[in-house]
């Protein structure tokens, strides 16, 4: 049904037909000659029900500006709507049974822009408008967040996407690298604090910045490397020989070496060893290698006739056997070094002066790591372990001149592997083995089966290193690590009295010592006064014992200030005594009585 009398308003861009009347149902029919010629936009609006901002309505819109729907919608609702400058576009849609305010978020989602609602007044701006009023409403403000555990550089990297236009960040607590200080550098004026950003942006972008930080600002996973290092090296000598000597016209007494005599002759510079006629005869053969090292010299010497026997058999096995254990943070570089170090000169030599420094070379058993933690339990390490022995040898140079030379015999494995939480890793393979074979005897001689072994030696020498090391990484719980703790701490005492015990009877350690037993002992019994006084005693020794001080609170009860302020003093002891045993004295005659 519609109206029985309608009203039209035209433009010259668009045709609109909205109806009058109160609570009027309108059908609009196909535009007229003139809506149809209107230029590019055609739009229809049928109200359903009441008015007001409740009121619903069809319309459709083709092509039509959206200056001209807003206009419209503004009629329609009896609304005032008050678009920008910088609004413009066109609108299509078909728009069934909507509200003023429905419809107008349609259009405003389709050209992208946003509206603000102030009193009667609907205000539309592009979002660019928008977004700058916002900034110049929204005041900035600057904040700090200190962090816990997050690189201050790395979190403001973090935190710079989520930053305004006009948003900034600094930040303080940067570390050097390394931790020895020196003469020249002992921190001087750096960042003494944890380390901090400062954050200056408007409210909802420090809301975002506080969410991220707290997530990533977070305790880093902690690995405890338990390594096992064994070198194993086995040195076996053997060794067999006969050396005989037979002299003729000369006295074995005259010889400097009965088993040299031929050398003796020859060297003729010994007196006496010639005989009268001028002629000696002697023959030795050398090949037990009687300098050489053995177990067994057997010798004898008769006549002219000197047989030497040297036997060696010995057998050297050498086990290093070292368990180091050290915790690390995830992805952070630690390192182990049992062993010395061995220090040389250098020196450095110029057209006018010669500089000698001394450095020094680590040797010995050295484990290098760096884990790095996986979400799913694993570990991935990146391990260098090795066994070194470092010596220094000292080289003439071409002019003449000494310098020390630092040699060093190392075994060593670089690798990158990765394990399971508390899984073991055996690394090994550096097995090295060195035979040395060694025969000697008298040519011609030496070949007679059975009598030739008589003109025979031989020495032999086998070698064989090997060294295992043997890698268990563990993820560390605070919880464990807690409990490791305790445990330290206790076996830390237990070393402490028991190295006291063979201090001197009489020293103040050892008598501190046997106090603090003597009250844990009577305070097992339930003997509280007796455990006080060896507490007592205790600290009256030394007085440098927080435990035995909150022990003796403990024994005074909580709300006792006595002996809070505990001072090895005699005179406060007498005074003390006095107080507790003679508190009815009568005073001195000087002094009026109160």
């Amino acid at each position: 049904m519609t109206t029985s009398n309608p009203r039209f308003r035209t433009s010259s861009n668009a045709a609109a037909f909205i109806a009058t009347g109160a609570l009027a149902a309108l059908t609009l029919v196909s535009a007229p000659s003139a809506f149809a010629q209107a230029e590019g936009a055609a739009a229809a609006v049928k109200p359903e029900t009441g008015g007001g901002a409740q009121e619903t309505f069809t319309v459709q819109f083709a092509e039509t500006d959206i200056l001209q729907a807003l206009q419209m919608l503004a009629m329609q609702g009896n609304r005032n709507i008050v678009p920008s400058r910088g609004v413009t576009g066109t609108v299509s849609a078909n728009l069934f049974d909507v509200t003023i305010l429905e419809a107008l978020d349609v259009l405003l989602r389709a050209n992208d822009l946003r509206m603000e609602e102030a009193g009667n007044f609907i205000y539309v701006y592009t979002r660019t408008e928008w977004e700058e009023i916002l900034r110049a409403r929204t005041k900035r403000e600057s904040r700090n967040f200190p962090l816990e555990y997050l690189n201050a550089k790395d979190a403001s990297e973090f935190i710079k996407p989520i930053l305004s236009d006009t948003g900034k960040v600094s930040f303080v607590g940067d570390v050097d690298k390394g931790f020895q200080p020196s003469e020249e550098d002992a921190g001087r004026d750096s960042w003494a604090f944890q380390g901090m950003i400062v954050v200056s942006d408007f409210p909802d972008n420090l809301k975002a910045v506080e969410a991220l930080l707290k997530e990533i600002d977070s305790p880093p996973a902690q690995v405890v490397v338990e390594a096992t290092v064994v070198s194993s090296k086995v040195q076996q000598d053997d060794g067999f020989g006969v050396d005989v000597s037979v002299i003729g016209s000369l006295d074995f007494n005259n010889l400097t070496n009965p088993l040299s005599g031929a050398n003796d002759l020859f060297a003729g510079a010994n007196e006496g060893i010639q005989p009268a006629d001028n002629r000696g005869y002697s023959g030795n053969s050398a090949v037990a290698g009687w300098d050489r090292a053995s177990t067994m010299r057997v010798g004898i010497l008769a006549q002219d006739v000197a047989v030497f026997l040297r036997l060696l058999d010995s057998v050297t096995d050498t086990t290093v056997l070292a368990r180091p254990r050290v915790m690390a943070l995830n992805r952070q570089r630690a390192q182990i070094l049992i062993g010395r170090r061995v220090g040389y000169l250098t020196s450095t030599t110029t057209q006018t002066s010669t500089t000698q420094t001394v450095e020094f070379l680590d040797s010995g058993i050295k484990l290098i790591f760096r884990p790095f933690i996986s979400t799913d339990g694993s570990i991935r390490m990146e391990l260098a372990p090795s066994v070194s022995d470092a010596k220094i040898e000292t080289l003439t140079t071409a002019d003449g001149a000494t310098q020390s030379v630092p040699n060093e015999d190392t075994s060593e494995i670089v690798t990158n592997v990765r394990v399971k939480d508390g899984q073991t890793l055996v690394l090994g393979g550096l097995f090295k083995e060195d035979t040395k074979i060694e025969r000697r005897q008298v040519p011609g001689l030496g070949d007679i089966p059975l009598l030739g072994n008589a003109f025979k030696g031989y020495d032999d020498q086998l070698k064989r290193e090997e060294i295992i090391f043997l890698i268990t990484p563990t993820i560390v719980k605070d919880q464990l690590a807690s409990v490791w703790a305790d445990e330290a701490r206790e076996f830390e005492r237990a070393v402490r009295i028991g190295s006291r015990e063979g201090l001197l009877p009489w020293s103040r350690d050892t008598l501190t010592t046997a106090q603090n037993q003597k009250a844990l002992d009577a305070l097992s019994k339930g003997d509280r006064s007796l455990a006080l006084f060896h507490v007592e005693n205790s600290l009256r020794l030394s007085s440098n014992q927080p435990e035995m001080v909150r022990l003796r609170e403990e024994l005074l009860g909580k709300g006792s200030t006595a002996g809070t302020d505990y001072e090895r003093s005699m005179m406060r002891m007498i005074i003390e005594n006095s107080a507790r045993d003679g508190g009815d004295a009568k005073p001195a005659a000087s002094e009026p009585a109160p």
